[in-house]
């Protein structure tokens, strides 16, 4: 029988929580014990600072690790061209535009 209140992951291993909600209230309550142990001047074995949401258990689980920071990509161009009657007055839309914000 589970210790947890919450189920395992089959895959992670890591406690699953089944909603947002959850995983709040434990963050807080860590963020809560890490600020008490900086009180009393002792250490913290608490690191969670995030959640995620599982692809593998549909879950969320927590981390110590820190986001990612979003690595943009250069869009690759899948349109087809326009014909040539409906770029002309994008164009001179354009052209309008960034000589007015110039100005």
């Amino acid at each position: 029988m589970s210790r947890h209140r919450y189920p395992l992951c089959p895959v992670s291993g890591k406690v699953r929580y089944g909603e947002r909600k959850d995983v709040r209230l434990v963050l807080r309550g860590a963020e809560r014990d890490r600020a008490r142990a900086r009180l009393n001047e002792v250490a913290c074995s608490r690191r969670e600072i995030r959640s995620y949401r599982c692809a593998e258990c549909h879950g969320w689980h927590l981390t110590s690790q820190p986001d990612r920071p979003i690595q943009l990509v250069p869009v690759i161009n899948l349109t087809a061209p326009l014909p040539r009657t409906t770029t002309r007055p994008i164009r001179r839309t354009a052209r309008a535009l960034t000589a007015g914000a110039a100005a």
